[in-house]
């Protein structure tokens, strides 16, 4: 394709196949605004656990599932724990201006009030975390320290870039080896309170090594609803343990802002090209999150830049990318989720079914599922099918299907609200409900007929439909069929 036919093309108004997470808060939680938000293209709602109380949690979270029932449009929900953010103590409102070329302390909090030459940390000590020369990093990196000193009690740090200070802002040591575990003991009843409310997917934050995707799960084994764990990497740790971290996690989450931290800023881009290969060829979705197009909290518009951002993870492989403030305390939520669809939705052109597979580097080779996946979609480009169907209990097999990027419109047909909701997230999966059945072909029967009803397909067209002998088994996925509409 050569730069006019870029120019010269306009939107063919072809479905988006990239989701849409949108942060729900005080500028989107309304009805009406969750209603606009639906309907504009948003896939999952993200619930943000550093902020709000279980009632308020409560009252998005049924607002969010009632009109999505309404709309007859599955929705997923995604709860987002808080983990162990470090902070500083509430600031003495008099003296909150650190001056380049300064010096101040650091100490661990007591339930002091911070000041501009003594700092409070809470739940970390200082002291016996850091050491001479190290880096130290306020408000997002806004405000820079660099230890001088380490005594028994206290850090001597140099104040390289200066700020104000802000109440209980975050705190943090890129540098320094901290010991935390990923779920504090707020997260894991913020978690028991996710499993009771059948939450689909909860993301953990600040996540070590793959003890703590395991905490949660151990925590679930008895539970009757079990979300997706998506680990948050946005610590450097969580790289050096990154290949164990996919093997256990159900999904990866790159957490842009708290990693921007961690690694120089030119690093970023390459780790989240990386994240991105890594979780594609396991076949579990992967999130871009931070600062997608952040201009828009105020703007009405995005920066090329970050039109640019977004287009390239999107073209890198990313099943979802999420709006955080932009949609959670922005002034623009709706235009927000309107550029994210445009922009994806040019920028998925550059897909290419066999492209995509070679990439993979013959992941469909890692078990009997994943060859059944990839000969559905292989068969799919070679007869020209008008769909890819997967008849699913619990989303799995077209998270399979899905992994390969099939250029046909991907349709995960499931009886029960829960599987469809988890194929919200899933890349390119459209979720249809049909009616419970009593046998395999009665399932591919049912799933057809309502691909057919929501879509329009003309007598003759072809399907390729995935689905299992044992009907109501999940696991089971072991047929292709290629089958004409009727």
């Amino acid at each position: 394709m050569n730069l006019q036919d870029v120019l010269n093309r306009g939107n063919l108004g072809k479905s988006r196949k990239t989701k849409i997470i949108a942060t729900i808060g005080p500028a989107s939680r309304d009805e009406a605004m969750i209603e606009k938000l639906i309907k504009t293209g948003v896939n999952v709602f993200r619930l943000n656990f550093s902020h709000g109380t279980h009632d308020e949690h409560l009252e998005n979270l049924n607002r969010i599932r009632k009109i999505s029932s309404n709309l007859n449009i599955d929705v997923a929900i995604l709860q987002d724990l808080a983990g162990p953010k470090i902070r500083i103590t509430p600031v003495d409102d008099t003296k909150v201006l650190l001056k380049d070329g300064e010096v101040v302390r650091l100490a661990l909090s007591s339930g002091q009030i911070s000041n501009n030459e003594l700092i409070y940390v809470e739940g970390v000590d200082p002291t016996k975390s850091v050491k001479s020369k190290e880096r130290v990093f306020l408000a997002d990196g806004i405000i820079e320290l660099v230890v001088e000193s380490v005594s028994k009690t206290e850090v001597s740090c140099k104040i390289i870039k200066g700020g104000k200070l802000r109440s209980r802002i975050g705190i943090s040591f890129p540098d320094s080896e901290i010991d935390l575990p990923a779920a504090t003991e707020k997260d894991l009843i913020d978690f028991d309170w996710a499993l009771k409310n059948e939450i689909d997917f909860v993301a953990l934050s600040f996540v070590n090594s793959k003890k703590d995707i395991l905490t949660l799960k151990d925590r679930m084994k008895d539970a009757s609803f079990k979300p997706g764990i998506i680990a948050k990497i946005e610590r450097k740790v969580a790289l050096q343990n990154i290949k164990e971290l996919v093997q256990v996690s159900d999904g990866l989450m790159v957490a842009r802002g708290d990693l921007g931290l961690e690694l120089l800023p030119e690093q970023v881009p390459l780790v989240q090209r990386e994240l991105i290969e890594l979780a594609n060829h396991a076949g579990i979705p992967v999130i871009v999150a931070t600062q997608m197009l952040s201009s828009m909290v105020t703007a009405i518009r995005p920066t090329r830049a970050e039109v640019s951002d977004v287009a390239n993870a999107v073209m890198a492989g990313a099943d979802a990318v999420m709006l955080s403030e932009e949609s959670a305390i922005g002034d623009h939520p709706i235009k927000c989720v309107e550029f994210l669809d445009r922009i994806a939705k040019e920028s998925e052109r550059s897909f290419a079914f066999e492209e995509y597979r070679f990439r993979l580097r013959d992941a469909d080779r890692e078990s009997v599922p994943d060859a059944i996946a990839y000969a559905a979609c292989a068969a799919a480009v070679k007869v020209r099918a008008q769909a890819l169907i997967c008849c699913t209990e619990t989303g799995n097999s077209a998270r399979l299907l899905a992994k390969y990027r099939p250029q046909q419109p991907l349709y995960g047909a499931a009886v029960k609200d829960a599987g469809r909701r988890k194929m919200c997230l899933f890349w390119g999966v459209t979720p249809i409900k049909y009616p419970p059945t009593k046998s395999h072909y009665d399932e591919i029967d049912a799933a057809l007929s309502a691909v057919k009803e929501r879509e329009g397909l003309g007598a003759g067209s072809l399907a390729v439909v995935t689905s299992g002998l044992a009907v109501g088994k999940p696991g089971s996925t072991s047929v292709i069929e290629i089958r004409a509409i009727s």
